[in-house]
């Protein structure tokens, strides 16, 4: 099995394939053009990997939560791609992939923007309650619930790809992007 791995919810751009025997990746960070990198990152990568994108069986991408244009831009690409391969798209969520990837023992996984912290509970072997809160309200949500927090960064793509195993497949039609924090557009 040939996966195709994208998040693009933050600054950190993040493309894998995963092979049976091997791990192909690259990383960008500190650079906010995805949608100029995205594209020429992923031809890296399967090049890297010796393969073309026909060779893709199985896509998963973080849907968010995370930057507004940073997720549509990894959803697009999914998108667009599992179409003309006519395969089905797995989506987790950016606290999903990196919460699954840790090893810290941990209530809440948390991801901190520049105005606040995006959240869920970890409980039962699932990811619950999605929030998006000042970092002041986030604090004293921990606090008050004397919670452990983990604010992993870090993708581990095998860990993933496990967890990914109980996830549904989707159309490609069917996928969208996961926004916890209102448009500040709309606001």
């Amino acid at each position: 099995m040939k996966t195709l791995f994208i998040d693009t919810h933050s600054e950190r751009l993040d493309i894998a394939i995963i092979t049976d025997d091997k791990i192909f990746n690259k990383v960008v960070t500190g650079n906010r053009n995805h949608s100029e990198i995205a594209i020429p990152t992923l031809v890296e990568v399967l090049n890297c990997a010796s393969l073309e994108l026909k060779d893709i069986d199985q896509i998963i991408v973080v849907n968010g939560p995370g930057s507004f244009t940073g997720v549509r831009i990894g959803v697009t690409i999914a998108k667009t791609i599992a179409y003309s391969l006519n395969i089905n798209i797995k989506t987790i969520t950016s606290l999903e992939a990196l919460g699954v990837s840790t090893s810290d023992n941990f209530d809440v996984i948390a991801i901190r923007d520049p105005k606040g912290v995006y959240s869920a509970i970890y409980r039962e072997n699932s990811f619950k309650d999605y929030t998006y809160q000042s970092s002041s309200a986030f604090a004293s949500f921990i606090e008050s619930n004397n919670y452990k927090v983990s604010e992993n960064t870090i993708n581990d793509y095998i860990k993933i790809i496990d967890y990914a195993k109980k996830i549904e497949l989707t159309s490609p039609h069917k996928v969208n992007p996961l926004y916890i924090k209102d448009i500040e557009v709309l606001k």
